[in-house]
């Protein structure tokens, strides 16, 4: 998967006011990319000090905030991000419903979920019967988008 695919292809246009939220920034390389090509404030969210600390140094100049928390819980105000990004996070949280629900809470009206994971991620999703497309990418990943309309 090339970064610049995911930098011009899986992030929606047009996204509300309200930061970016990378769940599970790991090394901040993703982080980096949403900060770019979005121009929002970044809200880098992982549960390892060590993560945080290299995402911070990829991040010198583009505007953030980190929260040391778990991506099911994170304490973020109710309807106020753009953006929920969560990449190969899905597959590694046992309870995907508090996690799918915890990232909806924190979407403004408009706001988008943007999950890259492993193809079988895709099964959980179309059991929830959500409205999301999706497109397929090498190595049996896929990229999916849900739109909060509600």
């Amino acid at each position: 998967m090339e970064k610049g695919d995911f930098s011009k292809n899986w992030i929606p246009k047009g996204l509300p006011d309200g930061p970016v939220v990378d769940l599970g920034c790991g090394d901040g390389a993703n982080s980096r990319l949403l900060a770019t090509h979005t121009n929002k404030n970044l809200i880098c969210v992982d549960k390892r000090q060590g993560a945080l600390d290299a995402t911070r140094e990829k991040m010198r100049g583009v505007k953030h905030t980190f929260l040391l928390n778990d991506v099911c819980s994170l304490g973020i105000q109710d309807e106020t991000c753009s953006l929920v990004f969560a990449s190969r996070i899905f597959s590694n949280i046992e309870n995907k419903e508090l996690l799918l629900r915890e990232s909806l809470r924190v979407l403004k009206k408009g706001g988008c979920l943007v999950i890259v994971d492993w193809e079988k991620c895709l099964n959980f999703f179309k059991k929830t019967k959500l409205p999301f497309s999706y497109t397929e990418s090498p190595r049996n990943m896929i990229a999916m988008v849900l739109k909060k309309s509600i």
